[in-house]
């Protein structure tokens, strides 16, 4: 892994203060890379009405961790990168950056994702262990979280078969300790993939985080057994919102580990009882998204280009201001918030990005929010 200028100008900006995936995307588009974008988020910041200086991640930061991740045997991906996958691609927030341990070859395999509870229950858990062993009968890997319960029987039952890890701490963060075995298990015949900074353990926002990245992987995700606040569901909820199938297994109504997943089916989702009803939906799940994966590989081209004239200060101002008037704390999507300003998507973007680097709107799934204090 060689650390290009490039390689180092994005591990930079994605590391920065008060830079979060959409974001970043929106600096490289509105200054061409992230270089020119790291230079400019100071005057942003300010302008957006931060009281003080932004932290950016320095040179000798980025470093450190490229050759921390070397030396752990991992690799940083960009975005843009060949072995980037493909699938991710396709959601609405895409990590920048992920680190991955593993066999490189499971980034692109037809994978469906089965996720569910941690307390889960005897019959659960064996029907998790059947679906794995299942899958990879049918050449399909498997993606979880790793967590206890469900998401260690699945990696368990598709080790030999093949299974990818998305986990919320650094590559090098085994969580929960009692998952190490497992986890050098993946490493070896399998893959870890992480967003998350080398070293730093998981906290709460990361577990969210990463549920988008589960269920971006696959194909399809299969929930067992999630109550009505489950991680599971929130995975659920970001298949569908990537356009993804959703499958739940019915449980009983007296077991609260079950209400989740039987109100996801009461929604609309798909019904399991065995393998053969993610199998009867494959070829058009899988033709759906064949010809978009190639359609979505960006060129490196397209992330390092001139910088675009700005807008003038006045008129920035002047949509910051306006914007600030429009939105409260319930997302709107900014799509929408272009056509009701009828003003352009560059001029509103930019101001986004300095109200979002001053910490006065937070975005998510390209929705954008006063930002709770």
């Amino acid at each position: 892994m060689t650390i290009t200028p490039e390689k180092l100008s994005w591990l930079r900006l994605s590391r920065s203060e008060n830079i979060g995936k959409s974001t970043f995307f929106r600096l490289i588009k509105i200054f061409g890379s992230a270089q020119n974008a790291l230079e400019r988020i100071p005057d942003l910041a300010q302008r957006g009405g931060f009281k003080r200086s932004v932290k950016l991640c320095s040179i000798q930061e980025a470093e450190k961790e490229f050759l921390n991740t070397k030396k752990y045997g991992a690799e940083i991906l960009l975005f843009h990168d060949k072995n980037y996958p493909r699938l991710l691609r396709e959601i609405p927030d895409p990590a920048p950056i992920l680190t991955i341990k593993g066999d490189f070859e499971f980034i692109n395999r037809d994978a469906i994702a089965v996720v569910g509870a941690r307390n889960a229950s005897l019959h659960g858990l064996s029907f998790a262990k059947k679906i794995a062993l299942d899958l990879g009968q049918n050449s399909i890997i498997t993606v979880s979280g790793m967590a206890r319960g469900v998401d260690s029987a699945v990696h368990e039952a598709s080790i030999l078969s093949g299974t990818i890890a998305v986990i919320a701490g650094g590559i090098d963060h085994v969580y929960p300790v009692e998952n190490t075995r497992l986890y050098s298990e993946i490493s070896k015949r399998g893959l870890l993939i992480s967003e998350t900074p080398f070293s730093l353990p998981p906290k709460g926002g990361n577990f969210v985080q990463r549920n988008r990245l589960i269920s971006g992987l696959a194909l399809a995700t299969v929930v067992i057994e999630a109550g009505i606040k489950s991680g599971s569901l929130i995975t659920a909820r970001c298949a569908i919102e990537q356009g993804r199938e959703v499958f739940a297994m019915p449980g009983s109504p007296f077991d609260p580990r079950c209400h989740g997943s039987n109100r996801l089916i009461k929604d609309g989702a798909n019904m399991i009882e065995d393998v053969q009803d993610i199998l009867r939906e494959f070829s058009e799940m899988r033709s759906r998204f064949s010809e978009v994966g190639k359609l979505c590989e960006p060129e490196a081209e397209e992330f390092v280009v001139a910088t675009p004239k700005m807008p003038s200060d006045s008129d920035i101002k002047k949509i910051r201001e306006e914007i600030l008037a429009k939105i409260s704390f319930v997302p709107i999507a900014i799509e929408d918030l272009i056509q009701n300003l009828q003003e352009s998507a560059r001029l509103i973007n930019i101001a986004i990005v300095e109200l979002e680097l001053a910490e006065k709107v937070e975005v998510n799934f390209g929705k954008v929010s006063l930002k709770a204090r």
